[in-house]
């Protein structure tokens, strides 16, 4: 089993190919950034190759304690099948591994901020992380 702070977590910063002015700007400009932001471990996906399951919703709902609390957990959450439709919008992601909880949250909109101003407009970070004890 991974240490705590060692668990894969999923950022996925996905987008189009950057304006013409930022021509020489390339992908891994992005993945320098994310080691420069602590990250343990990046690379990049395919974001069809993401798991989606629809399990998720009912594993919240029925005894975590974060469930109907804010816009990150079920119901307000993105469904599964609203999930899986945006990934197919995206050809690129960055998966990324480090820290949990706060400080993840904290790399993975540092690094959608970065990559919005190289010109990859559609960045977007979704984070996964573990059930942690005493939320569900």
């Amino acid at each position: 089993m991974a240490s705590e702070c060692c668990k894969s977590e999923g950022l996925e910063i996905k987008g189009e190919a950057a304006p013409e002015s930022k021509k020489e700007f390339k992908v891994e400009t992005v993945l320098e950034e994310a080691y420069e932001l602590g990250c343990e471990e990046v690379k990049i996906i395919d974001p069809q190759s993401i798991a989606v399951g629809n399990w998720v919703q009912w594993k919240c709902r029925y005894g975590c304690a974060l469930y109907d609390k804010d816009g990150c957990h079920p119901p307000y959450a993105p469904s599964a099948e609203e999930t899986k439709k945006i990934l197919k919008e995206y050809s690129k992601a960055i998966l990324m591994k480090g820290f949990n909880g706060s400080k993840l949250s904290e790399i993975a909109i540092d690094l959608e901020g970065f990559a919005y101003e190289l010109g990859y407009y559609k960045a977007f970070a979704l984070i996964a992380l573990p059930v942690t004890p005493g939320s569900t």
